[in-house]
This record gives structure tokens, C-alpha cells and sequence, in this order.
């Protein structure tokens, strides 16, 4: 069997990881990006198409012509459906001529058509506007799965025209469950056994935090914090932002605690951060609101609010002891639920039910 994820950015590194995952199990897969990633991750085919988000142009034209809170607003919907003005459609028209020819001589050159299962990440096709040619791949027989991974549902709404292709329609983002009617559940991937989990404490014990975007994980309450235990107990604190993916992860391991975030604005709970510093054998702090806490009810996480984070940091500080039982749990715990093994046993059962596999 073939599988191809395409994807419009590799933004959290999963996408080799799945690939491994399948070329575990004796199948070949790839993955395509139509834009090379803000961060050093790794490519496989990138298009890097003109006209994409990662150009500064892009930012600005969007921060002149929506407010922020414009910007962070939930689309309406179940699901949740793109609703963009007329100049907006106007500019991906005429991008989508743009990419047109494009896109014709990758698959050519790529045999993009050959592939008997796609995962759409993002639920974003080759084209915005068009779901062509996955349109014609689908009448062809091939298989599909829109994987959705949080603001693309959230703030951007669905594509009907690409949605409507799915068998299958996954996620890994708890929140997105209660928004999509026919959604699966498959927790991100993770090659844990790439990270050898430190031991002990640091001395002073150092706490650290990664953000890109300070809006969606309440960074601004959690420096606020922080920067007090500085003064309070003696802490280390290092602040990461908008850093190359190999520099977040060397600090991070360096790390006692490691806070994800305290907003719940770009998901419930837990993302690839957290996956990460739990590879490595650091203590998570993060929300978890009730419905995450009665899904994953083994989890290794230091349940932390928004509200009380100082007093919440305070008290596992205090008390080392714990800090390095949570260290081991959530290695464990991270083993057991995010190892390449385990994921990939949640996707060929999927893929058995649609009968794409024995």
C-alpha cells in the first residue's frame, strides 16, 4: 500500500513520523508540503509554491485587513465551514490559476496519483478553492482521511469542497470532537525512544515554556508567574520564543517542569510541546479541563489554572519529590499512548475498518 500526506506546512514534525510508522508496516508513504516549514523540520516533496503565509507580505496584508480578535474568532458551524469575504476568495482564485501548472508538473513529476491513500492534513487540498485533482482521485477509488488539527477547524472553518472526500475524519485534538460529525480520535505520534529521559534535579530547579504565540497558550500569564518564583524561590526560568526546533528541544531537556499552557484557546490541554518534554522526562504543567481529565484519567500531568498558576507552581515546587514522580509517569505514560507503535496501531484499525487493509 501507498499512503501521501499532504500538508500545507510540516508545523509540528509529525508528518516523518507517521512515515515511519507506515514504513514499519511494510508500506511506503511520503509526505508533501506546498511551503518549506518556519522551523528547521525535515521536508520530503516540497512545492514551495509562491504566494503562501510564510512570507511577510502575507502577515502584514492580513494584520491590515483583520483585527486580531478578528483573527482569533471561532468560525460557526458544525462543523465549523470557511466563510471569507469576496476580496479574500478573489486573491486564492487567482492564486489557485497561479498554482495551477504548477501543481499538474509535481504530479507528473512526483506521480502523485499513485498513492491508494491520502491524508489531508489540515483538511486543506493542493488548491484552496477547488478540490481538484483529489476530487478525481476519489472517483478513482482512492482512499482519504481529512485530519484536522485545531485553528484550521477552529478560527478557519472546513472546506466543504475538500471535507466531503473524507472515509475518514481524525484529529488529535479532544475539542474538535464535539465540532465535527463524524470524528475519530489518534493521538500524535511521537519517536520517544529518540530521547533518553534525564535524571534528578536541577539545582536551582529550572522551569521552561515554548510558545510561537503568546495569545493561544496565555504566555503572558505564564511568564508573569514565573518571573515571580524567580524572585519568590530562587527558580530558573527560561523563556522560549520563536526559536529553530533543534535549540527548543536542547533547552527544554534541560528542564525540571515544562508549562504548556493556561488559555485552553488553542485546544484543550496538551500539544507536541508536551509530548516532547515528557520524552525527555520532564514534568508537564498545563489546563486540562474536565472532559481531557476523564478521557486520558491515567495522564502524567500537573494540573495547573489560569487563575491560581503561581499558587498551582508553587506548591509542586515545594515538594521535589513529586516533581520526579511525575517525571517518571509521564515518560511512561508518553511511551504507552504516543510511541510510533501505539499510534499507528489506532491507524490501521481504522484503516481495517474501511477495509484498506487486512
Amino acid at each position: 500500500m501507498k499512503i501521501l500526506y499532504i500538508m500545507v506546512e510540516n508545523t509540528a514534525n509529525t508528518l516523518p513520523v507517521f512515515v515511519k510508522g507506515h514504513h514499519d508496516r511494510g508500506n511506503e508513504a511520503r509526505f508533501l508540503t506546498l511551503f518549506k516549514a518556519a522551523g528547521d523540520f525535515e521536508e520530503d516533496i516540497c512545492l514551495d509554491l509562491p504566494l503562501l503565509p510564510n512570507s511577510s507580505w502575507f502577515r502584514s496584508s492580513k494584520d491590515l485587513l483583520f483585527s486580531q480578535e478578528q483573527q482569533y474568532a471561532e468560525a460557526p458551524g458544525y462543523p465549523p465551514t470557511w466563510n471569507a469575504g469576496i476580496l479574500h476568495k478573489s486573491f486564492f482564485y487567482l492564486r489557485d490559476i497561479i498554482w495551477l501548472p504548477l501543481i499538474k508538473q509535481a504530479i507528473k513529476q512526483y506521480k502523485l496519483d499513485e498513492f491508494d491513500v491520502y491524508h489531508i492534513e489540515g483538511g486543506h487540498g493542493l488548491l484552496r478553492m477547488f478540490a481538484w485533482p483529489l476530487s478525481k482521485w476519489k472517483r478513482q477509488g482512492k482512499g482519504f482521511v481529512i485530519n484536522y488539527h485545531g485553528a484550521d477547524m477552529r478560527t478557519r472553518g472546513v472546506f466543504p469542497w475538500i471535507d466531503e472526500l473524507g472515509d475518514l475524519h481524525t484529529t488529535s485534538e479532544l475539542d474538535l470532537m464535539t465540532r465535527h460529525p463524524n470524528m475519530s480520535y489518534v493521538f500524535l505520534p511521537f519517536n520517544v525512544d529518540a530521547f533518553k529521559p534525564g535524571t534528578g534535579l536541577g539545582t536551582p530547579l529550572r522551569i521552561c515554556h515554548a510558545t510561537r504565540d503568546r495569545y493561544w497558550k496565555g504566555s503572558d500569564v505564564i511568564i508573569e508567574a514565573c518571573e515571580k518564583l524567580v524572585k519568590t524561590h530562587g527558580v530558573k526560568f527560561d523563556l522560549i520564543e520563536n526559536q529553530p526546533y533543534q535549540e527548543t528541544l536542547r533547552r527544554k531537556a534541560l528542564a525540571d517542569i515544562y508549562i504548556d499552557q493556561v488559555a485552553n484557546l488553542g485546544g484543550w490541554g496538551y500539544g507536541m510541546n508536551s509530548v516532547e518534554a515528557l520524552s525527555m522526562g520532564v514534568a508537564c504543567a498545563t489546563n486540562l479541563v474536565p472532559e481531557y481529565e476523564t478521557f486520558i484519567p491515567d495522564h502524567p500531568f500537573i494540573n495547573v489554572s489560569k487563575g491560581h498558576l503561581y499558587d498551582d507552581l508553587r506548591v509542586i515546587i515545594e515538594n521535589p519529590q513529586q516533581i520526579l514522580k511525575f517525571k517518571v509517569k509521564g515518560r511512561g505514560w508518553v511511551e504507552k499512548t504516543h510511541s510510533i507503535s501505539a499510534v499507528m496501531d489506532q491507524v490501521y484499525a481504522l484503516y481495517k475498518k474501511q477495509n484498506w487493509t487486512n
